[in-house]
């Protein structure tokens, strides 16, 4: 038993109660459904922003460990510069001012010192023999206020050692320093970089993040892309935040990472990879901006269940006051057709739902129904003017039908055409054998009446030719046109000084040849008979098969020719002279081709075949 048995009958027989049952537990499914998803979405959310923030202040971190590393590559390869080595006051001045140039807007200078190789150094004493800022040759270093750190001073393990200061200020921008021997360890390179300048280059995921970088040792402010001032407590006491507090804790060099929510803000950090670098990278969101996507979705989802628990009330309401009725009248209506009555009347009313929609259907279908029938009265009529018949009528039983109509159509037609044909030329030719043969001793009228019965036994024969042809199915195979063009020429006896044609030795054409060779037949033999002076033949391969054109300038084919070929249909006053253009139609009707005439100046006969299989 299913589960609808157990339903009251009241229930069981009215659709939009069983509706408004279901939508009711629908509803209350979703509200418990949504409750949950609502602060478990809204903690899936928040969680994601504090590791989007702090992925963020990771990729920033490495960016800047790769601008240390590559700044060190930097200064490493320029302590071996060759205009450096041995040092020469003029041509060292001249070198670093050359490849400061050349480097980054964020170096500041460059600058050559000498050094004692022997003792401990804190990097203030040693002279400066050349640098890019020129008031502080000759003076010592400690004039660049750059701050090298305690536990490494201005000492190399080797010449290959590259050395980082601490950050350090002069004036209102902040500078870090690094440092490298030269090859011959009594001189170092020494290059500032302006950190300011790099601060300009962090990059945010969410619009009003700020950036800073603190010190991994005492948790100062160092840099930061908003203000140029360097050295400051973080926050104004560093000790009494999360992220100073971590800082403070740790080794300057351990790897420290997390992400802080505060009531104002969502803040990541993250540790500037690298042994000699002891920056946090802290990436600072206004938590209005970061958490803007929680507060939306739950926003959105409790606006989700108010909005559908309105529609299912709506739908209950809309679908109560009309659907039911109209169904259910249409369902009598539908009956009705199936039964074959006709005379049902479509309510056709201006409605454009899904009711709509069914009456709609129905009307359509029963048009349908009286289209077809009256084409099949028409048909038995014989009835093929009758406009019914050029109405559309879609789907198989439309194509059905309008193939009816055309072999019925052109089944009369063809016996018309033979009947009518045959009749008007025997009757003429029998008439002049009638008058000849009473003289048969005169030997010209003789040889009128045996070139009589050889023109009735021609147009047997095309009668005849003309059936089978008409008769049998297509056998595609490739025919060489310009090869079958030729073979029809020879057979009617053409002069060849009479006849051009201009057909490429590749037009091929799928086709039927015995078909193909009656369709060229026709209008070749009528060209030649008829052109005064000369025919034109082309063929030109087309992307659906080719195009095959005869011309001659003769006087023409009279109008009252080819109105029966267009009208398909022959009468007493519009009727043919032979079948030879019937031959010619029927023919390109048979091979699915297209035919037209220009008679404007001579006959030009235009046939535009497909190839079969394409087709």
């Amino acid at each position: 038993m299913s589960l609808e048995s157990y339903l009251p009958d009241p229930v069981r027989s009215r659709y939009a109660l069983k509706l408004l049952g279901v939508s009711l537990v629908i509803v209350l499914l979703i509200t418990a459904l949504t409750t949950v998803t609502v602060f478990q979405v809204s903690d899936r959310v928040r969680d994601n922003q504090l590791r989007s923030v702090e992925t963020n202040a990771e990729l920033e971190a490495r960016a800047l460990g790769q601008w240390i590393d590559g700044k060190q590559q930097v200064v490493r390869t320029l302590s071996n510069h060759e205009g450096l080595t041995p040092v020469s006051d003029g041509r060292t001045q001249a070198t670093l001012q050359t490849e400061l140039d050349s480097l980054s807007p964020e170096t500041a200078s460059l600058s050559v010192v000498e050094r004692r190789p022997r003792g401990h150094s804190d990097g203030t004493t040693e002279p400066i023999v050349a640098s890019t800022d020129t008031q502080f040759v000759g003076r010592p270093l400690s004039v660049t206020d750059i701050n090298w750190k305690p536990t490494v001073g201005f000492n190399f393990d080797d010449t290959d050692e590259v050395i980082l200061s601490l950050v350090y200020t002069e004036g209102n921008e902040t500078f870090v320093a690094l440092a490298s021997p030269l090859p011959d360890g009594e001189h170092v390179l020494v290059a500032e970089y302006q950190t300011s300048v790099r601060a300009e280059r962090f990059t945010s995921a969410i619009n009003g993040t700020d950036t800073l970088v603190l010190g991994g040792f005492t948790a100062y402010v160092l840099f930061d892309e908003n203000e140029s001032n360097g050295m400051t407590p973080y926050e104004g006491d560093r000790a009494n935040t999360t992220i100073g507090r971590a800082i403070l804790r740790s080794e300057p060099t351990t790897d420290i990472h997390g992400a802080v929510l505060t009531e104002t803000e969502v803040k990541g950090y993250y540790s500037v990879p690298g042994e000699k670098v002891d920056w946090v990278v802290v990436k600072e969101v206004p938590r209005s901006k970061a958490l803007a996507v929680t507060d939306r979705v739950q926003r959105d989802l409790w606006l989700l269940v108010a909005l559908m628990m309105a529609g299912f009330l709506l739908m209950g309401t809309v679908i109560q006051l009309g659907p039911i009725r109209s169904i259910q009248r249409l369902a009598r209506q539908a009956n009705a057709i199936a039964e074959g009555d006709l005379s049902v009347d479509i309510d056709r009313s201006d409605r454009i739902d899904e009711v709509g929609e069914v009456r709609s259907a129905f009307d359509n279908t029963k048009a349908y129904i009286e289209t077809i029938t009256e084409q099949a009265e028409a048909l038995s009529r014989q009835a093929f003017d009758e406009d019914v018949l050029d109405a559309d009528v879609p789907g198989r039983v439309g194509e059905s039908v309008a193939t009816m109509h055309h072999d019925l159509q052109q089944f009369i037609t063809r016996l018309e055409v033979l009947n009518r044909v045959l009749r008007h030329n025997l009757r003429n030719q029998l008439d002049v054998i009638n008058s000849h043969a009473e003289m048969l001793d005169d030997a010209d009228r003789r040889e009128a009446i045996l070139a009589s019965t050889e023109t009735l036994a021609a147009l047997g024969a095309r009668a005849r030719h003309i059936d089978h042809i008409l008769s049998k199915e297509p056998q595609p195979t490739a025919v060489d046109v310009a090869e079958r063009v030729e073979s029809v020429l020879n057979d009617i006896e053409a002069d060849d000084s009479l006849i051009s044609t201009t057909v490429p030795d590749d037009a091929t054409l799928r086709t039927d040849a015995e078909i193909l060779t009656t369709v060229l037949r026709s209008p070749l033999e009528n060209a030649v008979r008829y052109a005064d002076s000369s025919v034109a033949i082309s063929v030109e391969s087309t992307d659906a098969g080719c195009r095959i054109e005869i011309s001659d300038d003769g006087p023409g084919i009279p109008t009252s020719e080819l109105e029966p070929l267009v009208s398909e249909r022959e009468t007493s006053l519009q009727h043919s002279r032979g079948l030879g253009l019937w031959e010619l139609k029927w023919g390109v009707d048979k091979l699915d081709g297209d035919l037209s005439f220009l008679t404007d100046d001579g006959t030009t006969v235009v046939i535009r075949l497909p190839d079969l299989d394409a087709t």
